[in-house]
């Protein structure tokens, strides 16, 4: 086996344990390690987001975390800095318009950081892994690894 596979086994691994525990429709946030954290990552998903939607006439709907992760501290820092960048958000308790893009999204601790999923229609995929710094911050260990799923857009 190859070392960029050997690599990759424990990334494919927690995607799909993160999958099966959280189902289809909704959205996950592990415990986060440091309080900057979730700053850290919703400027990242954000900055992903914005390659996929124009910003000030796209209104996004949040899948919502499970009950016993709706005080995470990311879903409001994501939500702020979505606003920040031009996006309506919709309220979940008002529902969502129907015109607004369904964004699911999971993160997931791993050893050495956290690793982000996002999920835009059910038709766009990305993934980024954040590596701890040796100051013990958050960075982007590289770009967003974008999939389109050809059978959503059908």
């Amino acid at each position: 086996m190859s070392r960029p596979m050997r690599a990759a086994l424990p990334l494919l691994a927690a995607l799909s344990l993160v999958s099966c525990a959280i189902g289809p429709v909704s959205s996950y946030v592990g415990e986060l390690s440091a309080s900057d954290d979730a700053r850290i990552l919703a400027a990242g998903m954000v900055e992903f987001v914005s390659t996929q939607l124009p910003a000030g006439s796209t209104a996004i709907a949040l899948d919502p975390t499970p009950a016993d992760q709706a005080s995470n501290a990311l879903t409001p820092a994501f939500t702020a800095a979505l606003r920040r960048r031009g996006f309506a958000v919709a309220d979940d308790r008002q529902g969502a318009a129907p015109v607004a893009h369904h964004l699911r999204y999971w993160v997931t601790p791993l050893e050495d950081g956290d690793l982000v999923r996002l999920s835009l229609d059910d038709r766009t995929e990305g993934s980024r892994f954040f590596v701890r710094n040796p100051h013990g911050a958050l960075q982007a260990g590289g770009p967003f690894m974008v999939r389109q799923n050809a059978e959503a857009s059908r």
